[in-house]
């Protein structure tokens, strides 16, 4: 994580149950894009390639075909939770202690 943070400047957070517990491990960073790094990235993992061509496609789309081009992003990337309760049961499936 710390690697993470000084190569591209990701803001690490530790989440809690209760936002007040939660707090920043590492600080984000605004960093030029090593484009070298991208490169070596996209040959070793191909879902990392298909993600930057997707996005790139996005934020460079016609206004009439943005919509089409969002669909197809959301479609690639993982579904994410909602709400509490979907957390509660997907760490009930998977056995992942939570705090109340």
């Amino acid at each position: 994580m710390e690697r993470l943070n000084q190569s591209f400047g990701i803001g690490i957070i530790k989440l809690k149950a209760n936002p007040y517990e939660s707090k920043i491990l590492y600080q984000p960073k605004y960093k030029e894009l090593d484009f070298k790094t991208l490169d070596k990235l996209c040959k070793i993992n191909k879902d990392f390639e298909t993600f930057i061509n997707q996005t790139e496609k996005l934020l460079t789309a016609n206004d009439k075909y943005i919509y089409s081009t969002e669909k197809e992003l959301e479609e690639f990337c993982d579904s994410y939770f909602t709400n509490d309760t979907e957390i509660e049961v997907y760490c009930k499936e998977k056995n992942i202690p939570i705090e109340k």
